[in-house]
């Protein structure tokens, strides 16, 4: 067979580039020269002998996707979706090929459309990782870069999302997470503890977000129960009285509400200072969490509770404030066993720890402290913080007012 230059270079064009041209392009213009190469031999064969051409069947050719680009095939047996498209991310140290799973589909059409639009949108390799999968890769690394005490809250809260710790990253959505913080809230949890959940979410799909886990963060979207805001509440100066002198008594703990009420220490930064963050020399304590103004600032001791920290430090235990055998009390259990039931025995309200701080701001305050010198010590990184802590009672209001002639 002889065929024209033109034909046989454009043959050679075609097959040459054969990777980046559509199957059925390429199936016409080799049907469109062959037939044309065929038409010429026919015509140019001699009139006296009869020519008879057999046209062969013609090949199909199957188009590869280009190195890189990924492949699609099918599983066997009866599946919904049968249909799988991956891709190759690189390859073992002993030549093998290491691949991911793009996903799983009904048809062929949905595989080939998914690795097409992987190449303009790569999917994340943890893309099939689950919530609880997620969570405990980011716990590995985040955990190490927090206090202990806000480590077991996030721990905590956790607890509550771990009710769909199967879920695929992926396939979470706000419902799931507010069917937690409604669960919580139906359940009596505080407002905290919602705060939490909804914190520990947040960050969770931050976290997937850099790995290409997700395209939105659906824990922002989740709503917490509206609250009115209401005034910080404060120990009396006849509860604080009573307090002091239960310690002053011996009441066992009773010194450490004291502790609590002098310093306006919190009740997880209390429980987490050791010997070597006190100063007996200059009565003087430093420690402190939560904020950058907070950590380790510098906390005088009042001289009322001077004998008390003493006390304590001759102990010796593993921290300041400790069990008889020296091991260190965690916050949750000194709340419920201890000081919400020694305020009973005192026969005071029974507020929050917290409250022991507002205490404390309040009578820096009335005092007429230097307000830059509470915050510093109080560890705000703002003063109109401190501000908000301050309880003036009304005895303090009446000395102001006869201050008018």
């Amino acid at each position: 067979m002889v065929a024209t230059p033109f034909c046989l270079s454009l043959v050679s064009i075609i097959h040459a580039n054969m990777q980046t041209c559509k199957h059925y392009c390429i199936t016409i213009i080799l049907q469109f020269c062959y037939s044309y190469i065929t038409k010429q031999q026919h015509c140019k064969a001699p009139t006296s002998q009869p020519h008879t051409t057999t046209t062969p069947p013609l090949e199909v050719i199957t188009i590869r996707n280009a190195n890189g680009h990924g492949s699609v095939y099918k599983l066997s047996g009866k599946r919904r979706k049968p249909w799988v498209a991956r891709i190759t991310t690189g390859w073992t140290s002993k030549g093998k090929q290491v691949r991911q799973i793009i996903g799983y589909f009904e048809t062929k059409s949905e595989a080939r459309a998914a690795l097409n639009a992987h190449q303009v949108d790569p999917v994340s390799p943890k893309a099939t990782i689950t919530l609880g999968e997620l969570y405990e890769e980011w716990a590995a690394s985040r955990y190490k870069k927090l206090t202990k005490s806000t480590a077991d809250n996030y721990r905590a809260a956790w607890n509550y999302l771990n009710a769909h710790k199967d879920i695929k990253m992926r396939d979470l959505r706000t419902a799931h997470l507010q069917q937690v913080v409604d669960g919580c809230e139906a359940s009596g949890k505080s407002r905290s503890t919602l705060e939490k959940i909804k914190t520990v979410a947040i960050m969770l799909y931050n976290y997937a977000l850099q790995e290409d886990i997700v395209k939105k963060n659906y824990a922002q979207f989740v709503e917490l129960p509206r609250v009115d805001k209401t005034e910080k509440q404060r120990f009396t100066d006849f509860e604080v009285k009573k307090i002091y002198q239960s310690s002053l008594d011996g009441l066992p703990w009773a010194d450490t509400v004291a502790i609590m009420i002098y310093t306006g220490m919190r009740i997880s930064e209390m429980l987490n200072l050791t010997r070597f963050n006190v100063d007996m020399e200059n009565n003087s304590i430093t420690g402190g969490v939560k904020t950058d103004a907070g950590k380790n600032r510098i906390i005088a001791l009042h001289h009322k509770i001077i004998p008390f920290v003493q006390s304590w430090y001759d102990k010796g235990g593993e921290t300041l404030i400790c069990r008889n055998d020296g091991k260190p009390i965690r916050p949750d259990y000194y709340r419920r066993q201890i000081y919400y039931p020694l305020l009973e025995e005192i026969g005071v309200r029974k507020l929050n720890p917290h409250c022991c701080r507002h205490t404390w701001v309040t009578m820096m305050a009335e005092a007429g402290a230097d307000p830059r010198l509470t915050q510093e010590m109080a560890g705000h990184a703002k003063l109109e913080t401190t501000a908000g802590y301050t309880h003036p009672d009304i005895e303090a209001l009446r000395k102001a007012v006869n201050l008018i002639p």
